[in-house]
């Protein structure tokens, strides 16, 4: 039979926790999941096996129980038929190990860093030379990292208003920073 899954409301209480479960969290990744859920609550749905055990979301479920309660119901993703135990464990290591990677580029391109390091990110995540001089960073030459642009570009101007002329002007083609010495 194919295994098809559909969402089903259940009390955080009356799920079982797989007691082979590997994922582990730091607690930076708990304080981390905790402020996504108390934000965005359960955008990501559990699921589990027709005998109520806990195959993917162990941790999301035991983060909303202390938030909301054990008696608050969610929605689970339940199967149209059991897992056999190979499928059960497969999908318990998948749900979490099947993840792509980071494009860096586009995260520095079109992210804040302050933003990235308060949604998770850490230092040694981040190739830190991206964001040269990002404003509002409290990390810049921290811990004795020093932070450089793998491009630059610099337009001596001869005044203010000159300088203004410039940015306006590059600034709406261009991800631009002005650095008055």
């Amino acid at each position: 039979m194919k295994l098809e899954w559909h969402n089903e409301k259940r009390k955080i209480k009356d799920l079982v926790p797989y007691e082979f479960n590997p994922r582990q969290l730091s607690e930076k990744q708990y304080a981390d999941l905790k402020k996504s859920l108390e934000k965005f609550n359960l955008a990501e749905i559990p699921a589990i096996n027709l005998d109520q055990k806990i195959i993917c979301g162990h941790q999301r479920l035991k983060i909303l129980a202390e938030i909301y309660g054990a008696d608050s119901e969610i929605d689970v993703r339940v199967p149209n038929r059991k897992l056999t135990p190979k499928e059960f464990k497969e999908l318990n290591v998948r749900s979490n190990k099947n993840t792509g990677s980071w494009d860096f580029d586009l995260l520095a391109n079109n992210y804040d860093l302050p933003d990235l390091m308060d949604w998770g990110f850490t230092e040694n995540e981040l190739d830190l030379n991206l964001w040269k001089g990002e404003i509002g960073y409290e990390g810049d030459n921290k811990n004795g990292i020093e932070l450089k642009s793998l491009y630059e570009i610099v337009i001596e101007c001869e005044n203010e208003n000159e300088q203004e002329i410039f940015y306006n002007e590059l600034s709406t083609k261009y991800k631009c920073r002005l650095l008055t010495i």
